[in-house]
């Protein structure tokens, strides 16, 4: 389960950044994870709740935005969803080589006092 990996490097992440910011507890962590990710949002917070004990994270809420799969058609610049296996362009029918967003993995805001 690399969630759990995941999390402690979340876990890593928000402490120092509380730290830069003279924080002592942490009360909500967003993060935004893109549907093509590959990362089970169930599992992250399971590993969570298991990986926050003992630490200024304790009594974090933990919130995950997801974040829908793009692409743009280079040829006709249209943006689409996209979906794993699928990535042609519903406009004409080319294969869609720019990702727009669906891979993000990321601490996207961080709240404490």
């Amino acid at each position: 389960m690399h969630e759990v990996s995941i999390i402690q490097n979340v876990i890593e992440i928000v402490t120092q950044k509380a730290y830069e910011n003279k924080l002592t507890k942490i009360n909500n962590v967003f993060l935004r994870i893109g549907e093509l990710s590959g990362i089970m949002p169930e599992s992250l917070y399971f590993a969570f709740d298991s990986c926050s004990k003992g630490t200024m994270l304790e009594e974090c809420t933990l919130e995950i935005e997801n974040v829908k799969a793009l692409g743009q058609c280079k040829d006709c610049n249209l943006e689409f969803p996209i979906e794993h296996f699928n990535k042609l362009c519903p406009n004409c029918n080319k294969f869609c080589t720019s990702i727009v967003s669906g891979y993000e993995l990321y601490v996207n805001t961080i709240e404490g006092d």
